[in-house]
């Protein structure tokens, strides 16, 4: 289909629609690619990002579609239990977050990824109160290097995530947790998910949204 406005070009051109051949084969998505898949069952969201791929049924419309099918893909659902990011979580991101909670204060940091280093925490310059946590100068990442996992905390309340974490991860390919429900005897509770272009799916069990304690 050819667009005659440039808006609707540019939107094919980053999330382009893609119809699943019912009897054929069809491209593998392209690194760096976000692309809607028009399948058999419904709409299924697809991304293939540095540090992993991820294909994921959104949407069932109630009957069965004239298109082919696809299978489900989460390189992200390792990520969190990597050797790499447990250490980064138990060295970095804990020490900060506990003494921020222990203030009543929320934090937040992320953990990037490149092909060289692989995970590496990167801190963040911050403005932290009881309910709120803001990224003073939003940091250039290095080149080749990507936003595999952005964390904050809430501290001693629940792991959650609200409407301003929606508008927060609406954009770009990342695993979003969360920390909270902090104790000195028992840590965090832990809520995660996998954010793909303003969807979001669960990363942990979807029955419940907070089911690790860091």
């Amino acid at each position: 289909m050819e667009y005659n406005n440039i808006k609707d070009k540019l939107i094919q051109n980053r999330f382009p629609t893609v119809v699943v051949p019912r009897y054929g084969d069809f491209e593998p998505c392209p690194l760096y690619q976000t692309r809607l898949l028009m399948a058999r069952d419904g709409v299924h969201v697809e991304t293939n990002q540095l540090f992993g791929r991820f294909r994921g049924h959104h949407a069932d419309l109630g009957r069965d579609l004239p298109y082919g099918d696809v299978t489900g893909i989460n390189d992200f659902v390792s990520i969190m239990g990597s050797e790499e990011v447990n250490r980064i979580f138990n060295n970095d991101i804990r020490p900060p977050a506990k003494e921020h909670a222990e203030r009543n204060m929320e934090w937040a940091g992320w953990i990037i990824w490149n092909a060289e280093e692989g995970y590496r925490y990167l801190p963040l310059e911050i403005e932290a109160t009881f309910g709120s946590v803001v990224i003073k100068n939003r940091p250039t990442l290095p080149a080749g290097s990507c936003l595999a996992i952005d964390v904050h905390s809430h501290g001693r309340i629940k792991p959650f995530f609200s409407v301003i974490d929606d508008r927060d991860d609406a954009g770009g390919v990342k695993v979003s947790v969360v920390l909270g429900g902090y104790s000195g005897k028992d840590g965090f509770a832990v809520a995660g998910r996998i954010a793909v272009e303003g969807f979001f799916f669960p990363l942990f069990d979807p029955d419940t949204d907070v089911v690790v304690t860091l």
